[in-house]
């Protein structure tokens, strides 16, 4: 239960997505990598602060993949988030990225379901770990950025050890409909399990100095 737990601290602080009206499931075993289509990636340039002082850099969509995004956060590697939401592993790339296809062009009452496998790099050799993601549109929203409404969508996660049954947990994000940028994310356990992610919220949109 302890490594199912640890494992949970290697997804960040940015994870999500997914389905048509009705939700769906992903077949882990069939599922294959597909393009996304509906995706809208912040522009290059812009930058989000937050309100713990993080800048996050965008850089656009990946040219060969549009419906990943590129985002560069202080002193780490540029990170390529699916659908704006998630990174992934190649051992789960497929079923995730399945999964989160189904929500775009984001719309209130797309959900989607996935199971695949959590890859954990804190053992020498790879160790798989069962889990069940759920993804949902669930509203609408406008977020106020220095006093100025922004139109966003509300999309809210949830992810479940097939293992542990204190991981468990609620993701809500708030998408800015213009950019993409993810205004504000929170994380709640189900189960009093150890939080793998910070809160976080926007507090200023801007275009990066050359």
């Amino acid at each position: 239960m302890a490594k199912a737990g640890a494992l949970f601290l290697l997804l960040g602080a940015a994870t999500i997505l997914s389905g048509c009206g009705a939700s769906r499931g992903v077949d882990t075993a069939q599922a294959a990598p597909r393009s996304i289509s509906g995706v809208v990636c912040p522009p290059a340039g812009l930058v989000a602060v937050r309100d713990d002082n993080t800048h996050v850099r965008y850089a656009g969509a990946d040219p060969s993949d549009p419906g990943t995004c590129l985002v560069n956060t202080p002193g780490g590697a540029p990170q390529r988030m699916v659908g704006g939401l998630i990174s992934t592993h190649p051992v789960n790339d497929a079923q995730r990225r399945e999964a989160i296809a189904g929500l775009f062009p984001l719309a209130v009452g797309k959900s989607t379901k996935v199971s695949y496998s959590l890859v954990s790099a804190l053992v020498p050799h790879p160790q798989f770990f069962p889990t069940e993601e759920t993804f949902r549109v669930a509203g609408e929203t406008s977020y106020n950025l220095n006093g100025a409404a922004r139109p966003a969508w509300v999309v809210e996660g949830g992810m479940r050890s097939q293992m542990d049954p204190a991981g468990n947990y609620t993701m809500i994000y708030n998408i800015d409909k213009e950019t993409g940028v993810i205004l504000s994310y929170t994380l709640t356990s189900r189960t009093g399990g150890n939080l793998f992610a910070r809160p976080f919220r926007v507090t200023q949109l801007e275009v990066a100095s050359r």
